[in-house]
């Protein structure tokens, strides 16, 4: 009887192993489950939201922001693409120390990157000038931050926020 019950109580612990190995295998590297970027639209929901609680955007000027900032998310999200395979040319050629591919694929990261923020400081232009008024201009001060994805003052980087958006 007793070597029944053990098997049985093996069988039982190896069920529990197995289902867990499986949750844990389906979560993905680092215990998350793997994650789909937001779609342009969702990123610029979110970040018309954000604008909205801070500027107090009546329905109008959230459905404009809302517009210029799906426009930008469309055209970063185009970018992505691009990066991926620079980023694994950018590892292979440090883990070779090849230092002239490591320097030229850091040009070309920069570029995009350089792309990807301006056409975010154009977005943020084109919400002050064009949809905020003078009152919510003076929220602002003397820098970016709501416009640019941070807080008051000078800092963010752009609608997106810090290191939003598309992510390979």
């Amino acid at each position: 009887m007793k070597v029944k019950e053990q098997t049985m109580n093996i069988r039982g612990i190896f069920t529990i192993i197995l289902i867990a190995g499986t949750a844990l295998y389906a979560q993905g590297p680092g215990g998350r489950a793997p994650r789909t970027p937001p779609t342009p639209a969702q990123s610029a929901q979110r970040d018309t939201d954000r604008l909205t609680r801070f500027f107090s955007l009546n329905a109008g000027q959230q459905s404009t922001v809302l517009g210029i900032l799906t426009t930008a998310e469309t055209q970063i999200q185009a970018l992505a693409p691009q990066m991926q395979p620079l980023r694994t040319t950018l590892t292979a050629a440090i883990k070779s120390n090849n230092q002239s591919m490591i320097s030229s694929t850091l040009l070309q990261i920069s570029n995009l990157q350089e792309q990807e923020q301006v056409i975010r400081a154009n977005a943020a232009g084109q919400i002050y000038a064009t949809v905020l008024d003078a009152g919510q201009q003076g929220q602002i001060g003397n820098g970016l931050g709501p416009l640019m994805g941070g807080g008051p003052g000078p800092g963010g980087r752009g609608p997106g926020g810090p290191g939003r958006g598309p992510r390979n």
